[in-house]
């Protein structure tokens, strides 16, 4: 059979999908931060207060831990926030953020003198709030500002312990990380929490949608079928007029007869077609979007189809003829479209495919609701069913719809 091959493996790509707004909103941030430590921690490297020159006042493994956590990881976002999971980069806030706390709680007995040179305060005192930023923006959950507000009795006592009792400074270098601390991390809950009301709406939206063509579906699909019934009918009560009667006419009316009884079960709940009727449903699916389609089918099982595979299987691909339709010309040369339909033993395979414009699926917004309702949506909605996508600029798009009874079970 050449219509039902086997699923190939989905690339990892294929499987994420695209990203949600809050993913993409929580990978900018770690990123500008990312940029934003690494520029804070250059220009303040040196001087009295820079880490480098702190660094031969503190045990050595302390020193290297808080130069770590306090900066390297940080500024790491720089490179890896567009490449590693969500998971891994919240862990890698998490046990930052933990680190720099432990190290500004163990700053003052891992000094090797009993206040640093020329009165000078920790280095780390002036990256609290960059944690907390991104603590926030990794959780956003209400714990998250027991952290900023830590900083401030956190920095005011290690640097009135660390640089010589200087209490009014130390007091005011506190209030300071308190409010920095607050404000930054407000503006991180804020950016992430309006990125995921973005994906709630967009979730409802694609919910409505797919209420709404679940209910139009039904009666379109069955009217379409219904047509195609009425269509062979007639086309044997016309040939069976004819003089002679030509010879075709009793498989004909055979199939005919198959057609009625397909309806007359699908009213009474047991819903099952014969495969040459969800070959005629996606004839006529291409027909209705246009005369050019090819489409050619293989059929080598008898075993009925359940009508909502049927369903299924006509809206996914209607709309992925459709988007071909709409976006997939190219100027100056006519685009090939085949549609092709394979029903094996406890199996069904849809393709359509095109060497139209393409696109890519990775670049294709949550909220274009074509893709992740009509088509991705409906065939994961089905028990047994699944569907893959494709696609490259200027290399054409192919939509791969199945359906397992095996798996349906």
């Amino acid at each position: 059979m050449h219509g039902a091959e086997r699923a190939r493996p989905m690339t990892a790509a294929e499987t994420r999908g695209p990203r949600s707004a809050l993913e993409r909103m929580q990978r900018t941030t770690y990123f500008a931060t990312g940029l934003a430590t690494a520029l804070f921690a250059a220009l303040l490297a040196r001087g009295a207060n820079g880490f480098l020159n702190q660094m031969d006042q503190l045990h050595a493994p302390f020193g290297a831990f808080t130069v770590l956590v306090g900066i390297a990881i940080p500024a790491s976002y720089s490179l890896i926030a567009f490449l590693v999971s969500i998971r891994v980069l919240r862990a890698l806030v998490t046990v930052s953020a933990v680190g720099f706390v432990l190290s500004q709680l163990l700053w003052v007995p891992m000094m090797t003198s009993d206040v640093l040179a020329d009165g000078a305060a920790p280095w780390l005192q002036g990256f609290g709030a960059i944690h907390a930023t991104l603590l926030a923006v990794a959780w956003n959950r209400p714990w998250v500002w027991l952290y900023p507000i830590a900083q401030g009795p956190l920095v005011a006592v290690v640097e009135y312990l660390a640089s010589g009792g200087d209490l009014e400074q130390s007091a005011l270098d506190g209030v300071g990380a308190l409010v920095t601390s607050l404000i930054l991390t407000g503006a991180g809950a804020g950016v992430v929490t309006a990125a995921a009301r973005q994906d709630e709406e967009a979730e409802r939206a694609r919910a409505d949608a797919a209420l709404e063509a679940s209910a139009r579906t039904g009666e379109r699909e069955q009217a379409r079928i219904n047509a195609l019934v009425h269509d062979e009918i007639i086309s044997v009560l016309l040939a069976a007029v004819r003089t002679p009667t030509p010879a075709a006419v009793p498989e004909r009316a055979q199939r005919a007869l198959g057609s009625i009884a397909a309806i007359r079960e699908a009213r009474t709940g047991e819903s099952e077609y014969p495969p040459e009727q969800l070959v005629a449903a996606l004839r006529a699916t291409a027909a209705d979007i246009s005369e050019d389609i090819f489409v050619s089918s293989s059929i080598t099982a008898s075993d009925r189809i359940p009508a909502s595979v049927v369903t299924a299987m006509a809206e996914a691909a209607g709309e992925a003829l459709r988007n071909s339709v709409i976006h997939g010309d190219v100027d100056g040369r006519d685009v090939t479209r085949v549609l092709t339909v394979g029903v094996a033993d406890g199996e069904v395979r849809v393709t359509v495919r095109d060497d139209g414009r393409g696109f890519a699926p990775r670049a294709v917004s949550a909220r274009r609701l074509g893709l992740q309702v009509s088509i991705r949506g409906r065939m994961e909605a089905l028990a047994g069913g699944g569907s893959r996508v494709a696609s490259a600029p200027g290399q054409g798009t192919t939509v791969e719809l199945w359906w397992r009874a095996e798996a349906a079970r």
